[in-house]
């Protein structure tokens, strides 16, 4: 069974994809080629080129493949874009992550693996962030400190 990837031919996605196929699992990448690119993809990943605005196009990909697993990578990551316009990011970050959502729903999957952003840590005294680790933004694409 195939795993899908959003954001696959940007920088982390696809660092992950390249990992899942040398694992030998399948994976379709699904990307909209905004910032990534289709040569990031070395081991014959299939690419579909597609918005996840797009639940129609997002649907046909569910059908086709019925993937049972999703990681999800593509946002909009500029923070001072994120100030300057903040209406794309909600549209990218939030609404397309819905959609995304609702399809998996529709269609079952049974994993969803969502990559936010490592500024939520700030810049950990010991160079390494994990889970445990405070949150300390250090933009604002952080959530605010609690």
């Amino acid at each position: 069974m195939p795993i899908l990837v959003t954001g696959g031919c940007g920088y982390i996605g696809s660092h992950v994809v390249r990992q899942l196929s040398e694992a030998g699992l399948e994976v379709i990448v699904y990307d909209n080629l905004s910032t990534g690119s289709a040569e990031a993809l070395v081991n014959g990943e299939r690419l579909i080129v597609g918005e996840l605005s797009d639940t129609e196009m997002l649907e046909q990909v569910f059908r086709a493949h019925s993937p049972k697993t999703v990681l999800h990578f593509a946002a909009a990551i500029v923070a001072p874009e994120s100030v300057s316009d903040p209406l794309k990011y909600y549209g990218n970050n939030t609404c397309n992550t819905m959609n995304l959502l609702r399809t998996c729903v529709k269609f079952g999957v049974e994993r969803f693996i969502f990559s936010s952003t490592a500024a939520v840590y700030g810049l950990p005294e010991e160079g390494v962030a994990s889970e445990e680790s405070p949150t300390v933004p250090i933009n604002p694409m952080g959530p605010p400190n609690s």
